[in-house]
């Protein structure tokens, strides 16, 4: 039996097969809306992940780079400090009596010296004054060269200067001032012998190696080793992930300049 209205009209039941069908389709329409809705901040979750992934990426390779720089430095620094050492500074009485010993003399010698096995010779007054400053720091370097000085004979002469550096001053750092002092008076005294002598010239030449091999100078040393492997292995790599660094850097600068040109453009 039907129910009707109080007017007299037949009611109309709730959730006929239109009305569903029709609810049905609002709802699959709604539905996409909703998807995207929920897609959307999904993306806007990847887009801000990824910032974060490439800064943990770019410093991890800042750390890489920094740590193999610093393994490169350390090996180089100790490399440097047994064959690239540095010049020192010698005193200044050196040069003086550098100036002296270039000036060949021809006179005896008046002023008394004594040599390393304790004979006394007689020296020029240059000569003298460049033992005399050798005394203030090295007093067996001195008496050394006061015995290479007392030569007369430039054959002589030339190959007790280059002893004089090559083998009575020890290798070790310690004695690089007293090195660098007896090869600069050395070098002076050689240079007052007659060139044309041909143990002169090789005096010279293995003067000028032997201080090239002990010392960072611009003349190159044929017994210097090369720099260690590990110098190169953690160096490469090093510089390679700095450069990375660089044009990641750039790229960057550079996307941001073209944002801010567009935004003026606007």
């Amino acid at each position: 039996m039907s129910s009707r209205e109080p007017s007299g009209e037949p009611s109309s039941a709730p959730g006929t097969g239109e009305e569903r069908a029709a609810a049905d389709a609002s709802d699959e329409r709604a539905a996409p809306d909703t998807r995207e809705r929920r897609a959307a901040p999904d993306a806007s979750e990847g887009r801000a992940a990824r910032p974060g992934v490439g800064a943990r990426w770019i410093a991890a390779l800042l750390a890489l780079a920094l740590s193999l720089g610093a393994i490169a430095g350390v090996a180089y620094q100790r490399y440097a400090a047994v064959h690239l050492r540095e010049l020192p500074k010698v005193p200044r009485c050196v040069r003086g009596a550098r100036v002296a010993l270039r000036r060949p003399v021809a006179v005896s010698g008046t002023e008394p010296r004594q040599t390393a096995s304790g004979e006394t010779v007689h020296l020029t007054p240059g000569e003298d004054r460049a033992v005399a400053c050798a005394l203030q720091f090295d007093e067996a370097l001195a008496r050394h060269l006061a015995g290479a000085l007392a030569e007369q004979a430039p054959a002589q002469r030339a190959a007790r200067l280059l002893e004089l550096v090559r083998d009575r001053v020890p290798p070790d750092p310690a004695h690089d001032r007293s090195a660098s002092a007896a090869y600069m008076m050395a070098s002076a005294a050689l240079r007052g012998l007659p060139e044309d002598a041909p143990e002169v010239r090789a005096a010279a030449e293995a003067l000028e190696q032997h201080h090239a091999c002990r010392f960072a100078t611009r003349r190159a040393c044929p017994t210097r080793p090369s720099p260690p492997a590990l110098v190169w292995l953690a160096g490469v790599p090093a510089a390679l992930s700095l450069l990375g660094l660089l044009g990641i850097g750039l790229a960057a600068s550079a996307a941001r300049y073209r944002r801010w040109t567009a935004r003026r453009a606007r």
